[in-house]
């Protein structure tokens, strides 16, 4: 019996991915279904990438891709893990609605074609880790980045971003941040940053380098050591 339990537990587990899957993909289905009603419910998944409902790995290593499709409907997404992970051709980000989106880990890392991000949502992701690391021909990110909901350290968000001078940021960032690496901010950009930081940030820090410290007056620097912040 117990080897029996195994496997209703196996199947338990794949039914669960089977389903999610198709919902993914724009399809219904739900945990009450058999294996050959779900069978079923993947010969009838609507094709189209405006059908598409999740973008975890979706263009992971597409190495020739060098704009998003136009018909994504981002609306509809919760998840961007790894969407475009090493797409290294990739050059171009639209405004893209993704208010919806918790998880944007690994979005664009080593998107090294990237030069300009229009729009990104960031409002309800929980964790920014690696998101654009390895970005290494970003210029210019027009849209402001909410960190808000953000938990782990935004300390590999901006690595090896050498190339990156216009980035805004809204609301609060109450996590360690690092954008030593981001030689090039412009004074504007560095002064969002501080601007967004938390009050009472004792024991949190804030790495920006050498470089952009002495872009700073002492009174700018002041906007985060006189919130508690190690300016570093």
């Amino acid at each position: 019996m117990a080897d029996f339990a195994q496997i209703i537990n196996r199947l338990a587990v794949v039914r669960t991915y089977i389903v999610d899957a198709i919902t993914d993909m724009g399809g219904t289905a739900d945990e009450s279904m058999t294996f050959a009603q779900l069978s079923n419910q993947i010969y009838a998944l609507p094709t189209g990438m405006e059908h598409v409902r999740n973008g975890y790995q979706l263009f992971k290593e597409n190495a020739y891709m060098t704009e998003l499709p136009a018909t994504l409907d981002f609306r509809q997404f919760d998840s961007m893990y790894q969407m475009c992970y090493k797409c290294t051709s990739l050059t171009r980000i639209p405004q893209l609605e993704t208010a919806n989106v918790t998880n944007m880990m690994w979005a664009f890392y080593g998107c090294s074609a990237l030069t300009e991000i229009d729009g990104l949502d960031t409002r309800s992701i929980t964790s920014a880790s690696e998101l654009f690391h390895g970005c290494s021909s970003l210029t210019a990110i027009y849209s402001t980045l909410d960190f808000s909901n953000v938990r782990s350290q935004i300390d590999t968000t901006f690595t090896s971003c050498k190339s990156l001078v216009e980035v805004r940021f809204a609301g609060t960032i109450n996590v360690d941040v690092a954008m030593n690496g981001c030689a090039k901010l412009s004074v504007n950009s560095l002064l969002s940053l501080l601007n967004a930081l938390c009050e009472n940030g004792q024991g949190l820090k804030c790495k920006i380098g050498t470089t952009n410290l002495g872009k700073l007056t002492d009174a700018q620097k002041a906007i985060a050591i006189d919130k508690g912040w190690e300016l570093l």
